[in-house]
């Protein structure tokens, strides 16, 4: 580790906007120094409560010391080997995961993003259903490579040119505002009825899968009702859909169960994993049924990268689910999450501009309106409360325009969370009328 540089924070920035390419607009002035369980410090020495988790990936915490172990171990073993070369540490964290989901979820393969978990979910189906049309949601996020960035329905898709064809979108289960004006529950799921319908209406070939992440987070922290996933699931059976979900912001005990998908009573053919996996660390996994990977295997499914099933990675992984299997066999995720939750419901209470808090476990947003009489989403109110709270020590992340996504490490402590809602609060003051 070179000796801390001279270099004042602005002096910084300025060679970061001579050196590094703008991949998703100004960078932040934020410069951080080094980060530890629940706080982020600044080059300056500011601390910050991260309840952004490190964009979803430090799932424990940041800085874990299991993490810091088990990279210290791949060198007395293997950091690298090769895709094609196997290692003992990645066949144990296959069966571990295998071992996590009910049956016919058993086959796994690691990757290193959630966007390549994305694509190669998806073109495991499509190779085994025999099709190639798929089904995205509306406000769905799944990554940015092609296939991934295809079945990701939110603005970023804009001035990229065509997306891959043969690709739908069908209405997000938004029912705070429900695009087809309806109310949950006599809407019956109108939201499938319809974009299903719209789907048969265009699409020229039978259609092979159907993705959804089981909390649309970068969307708007948007939970599905109660019996929508088990409507999908009979809609997908009934016209030979694979139902893939990602997992990658829900998975590992971040809702409380070890996958969301648990507490809606299916089960998907394909399940992607990422962020709460790795810790930190570019580590993914794909979970398919018995019949999607020999279907896909049998049509000679090939995918590669050069950093497929590294040894350090798997070890990373298992020290991953060993934290998992803790934390939700002692709910650490419901409790902390059910303190947090408590705490947003009295901001709505007390605020205007606090519209809902939604979401489950420690995976929760709240929505921002103009006034409590027409709902109306209020971006800037989000975005500029977003850098009150920065300002006092807080990172929450605005994702739809008027959303905060508030996720902090599961490992987040009673005393942590009463002193962010004591910062959001506080912010909230500053757009009290009169």
């Amino acid at each position: 580790m070179p000796d801390p540089s001279p270099a004042t924070t602005p002096e910084l920035l300025t060679r970061a906007d001579t050196s590094l390419f703008h991949h998703a607009g100004p960078f932040s002035d934020l410069l951080v120094e080094r980060a530890s369980g629940c706080v982020v410090v600044g080059r300056d020495g500011t601390e910050y409560l991260d309840f952004t988790s490190g964009q979803l990936c430090a799932t424990f915490g940041h800085n874990r010391s299991e993490l810091r172990d088990a990279i210290m171990d791949s060198f007395d073993r293997a950091v690298h080997s090769s895709s094609h070369l196997l290692s003992e540490e990645v066949i144990v964290l296959a069966e571990q995961l295998a071992a996590l989901f009910p049956d016919p979820l058993a086959k796994v393969t690691l990757l290193t993003t959630g966007s390549e978990a994305t694509e190669v979910g998806l073109k495991a189906a499509r190779m085994a259903r025999g099709s190639w049309e798929t089904i995205g949601v509306n406000r769905s996020y799944h990554g940015h490579t092609a296939g991934a960035a295809a079945v990701t329905f939110l603005p970023r898709r804009r001035g990229s040119g065509p997306a891959q064809p043969g690709v739908h979108a069908i209405p997000a289960p938004y029912c705070f505002r429900c695009p087809l004006g309806a109310s949950y529950p006599s809407c019956g799921f109108s939201c499938v009825d319809v974009g299903l319908a719209a789907v048969d209406a265009q699409r020229t070939s039978e259609v092979a899968a159907l993705i959804i992440e089981p909390i649309l987070s970068t969307g708007g922290l948007i939970e599905p009702p109660d019996g929508y996933f088990v409507r999908l699931r009979q809609e997908c059976d009934e016209r030979g859909i694979a139902l893939v979900l990602d997992e990658a912001q829900t998975g590992l005990g971040r809702t409380g169960d070890m996958f969301a998908f648990e507490a809606h009573g299916i089960v998907p053919d394909v399940v992607a994993l990422s962020k709460s996996l790795g810790g930190g660390f570019p580590l993914a996994a794909v979970v398919l049924t018995d019949e999607i990977a020999a279907g896909a295997e049998e049509q000679g499914f090939r995918f590669l990268t050069s950093h497929m099933n590294e040894p350090s990675m798997a070890l990373i992984g298992l020290a991953m689910v060993s934290l998992a299997v803790h934390h939700v066999a002692i709910g650490t995720a419901r409790t902390q999450g059910e303190r947090l939750r408590s705490g947003l419901a009295h901001l709505v209470d007390e605020f205007e501009v606090a519209g809902d808090v939604r979401g489950r476990g420690l995976l929760l947003g709240l929505e921002f309106v103009t006034d409590a009489e027409s709902l109306q989403p209020a971006p800037e109110v989000a975005r500029r409360l977003e850098q009150v709270c920065r300002h006092r020590g807080l990172l929450v992340q605005t994702v739809s325009e008027n959303v905060w996504r508030i996720a902090p490490p599961i490992t987040v402590s009673d005393a942590e969370i009463d002193q962010a809602l004591a910062v959001m609060a506080e912010a909230l003051e500053t757009v009290r009328p009169g």
